[in-house]
């Protein structure tokens, strides 16, 4: 087994592992989260709303991309009683852990469990590449080939917050520091950093900066604290 070395401080690893199959659920499920430090019994999460070609486009992506790992994605269940699934979609089941835009259930060293779970906390309101980039990360923290770092839930998370074509609040006194691959990013929207928020301590290993507008509208309010973030991109 070959290991990577992240710029965050994490290790990546590149297992060659037995054929994985995971399910892509886009239409809203159900469930629970039975994860290694935390159970939660009730998850609800809403229908993406993604058309059937953005499904298609985010599928072949995801295919082309892990071909070589011998991971398999479908968007049909499948009928062997071992798969890993992932639900795309709102939920509010984690708000009170944390703001992930993913959040996996293992960090599944040897692929050992081949029936765990993930969560990507995004819909049609995202890019399909903010898509993709979700379910990759949760998909490696499910093969375990993946593990960067951070204490409680971070661990298994990813942490970003995407605002694309959509107006969004992060409210007074909010506090989002400490995370290992972490970053707000603001594209063609409108997003609202409350007074006195803190965003300390974060680093981003998939934007240009831990903190990044685009073409959107940004404000940034009174006594927000902004300090010791990094970025691991370019």
């Amino acid at each position: 087994m070959a290991e990577q070395l992240l710029a965050s401080g994490g290790v990546q690893f590149v297992p060659q592992i037995a054929v994985q199959v995971v399910y892509l659920d886009f239409d809203g499920e159900l469930t629970s989260y039975n994860g290694e430090i935390l159970t939660v019994d009730r998850v609800e999460v809403k229908d993406s709303r993604l058309t059937q070609e953005r499904i298609a486009c985010i599928l072949a992506a995801l295919n082309a991309k892990y071909a070589s790992q011998n991971v398999i994605f479908t968007t049909q269940r499948p009928a062997t009683a071992e798969y890993s699934t992932i639900c795309i979609g709102k939920t509010s089941a984690f708000e009170q852990y944390g703001t992930f835009a993913g959040l996996a259930e293992t960090i599944d060293f040897n692929n050992q469990n081949k029936t765990d779970k993930a969560f990507v906390m995004l819909d049609a309101a995202d890019s399909n590449e903010q898509i993709i980039s979700t379910i990759s990360h949760e998909t490696d923290h499910l093969l375990g080939i993946l593990n960067h770092g951070g204490e409680g839930l971070d661990a298994y998370a990813d942490e970003t917050i995407y605002n694309v074509n959509s107006n969004m609040t992060i409210g007074d006194g909010a506090v989002f520091a400490g995370y290992t691959d972490g970053a707000i990013y603001n594209e063609g929207g409108s997003m609202t950093i409350g007074n006195s928020a803190v965003f300390s301590g974060n680093s981003a290993n998939d934007f240009g900066g831990a903190i990044e507008n685009g073409s959107g509208c940004m404000t940034i309010g009174d006594y927000a604290v902004f300090s010791g973030n990094s970025a691991n991109s370019s």
